[in-house]
């Protein structure tokens, strides 16, 4: 009894990130960065598209259960999923570390 619980709290987590993936793949809007009206960048996209991969292929695994070649393919895509995050972290930062030294620069140059 208490493993369907799990199962039904996981499902329904795993249904509020896949909601989430495609929001950030549509709309392609950060919701937690409140007014930003500046263009979104790709990167966005591809964080809702690995919320997408990671969070379906856990709810195909949940209810599915699979074994052999089928579950390999869905750990794969989680995997697959949790590299795009990875990919997105770097170049959140690398667009943050661009960032703080255009305005070192822009302050140098002021003054």
């Amino acid at each position: 009894m208490t493993t369907a619980y799990v199962q039904i709290i996981s499902l329904a987590l795993a249904g509020l990130a896949l909601v989430m993936g495609a929001y950030l793949l549509i709309i392609g809007k950060r919701p937690w960065r409140g007014g930003e009206r500046a263009e979104v960048a790709p990167r966005v996209r591809l964080l809702g598209v690995s919320y997408i991969l990671v969070f379906g292929s856990a709810m195909v695994q949940v209810i599915t259960q699979p074994t052999g070649i089928e579950a390999e393919a869905l750990g794969g895509l989680m995997v697959l999923g949790g590299m795009i995050v990875i990919v997105v972290v770097y170049l959140e930062a690398r667009a943050g570390r661009l960032a703080t030294h255009e305005d070192r620069l822009d302050n140098r140059l002021r003054g």
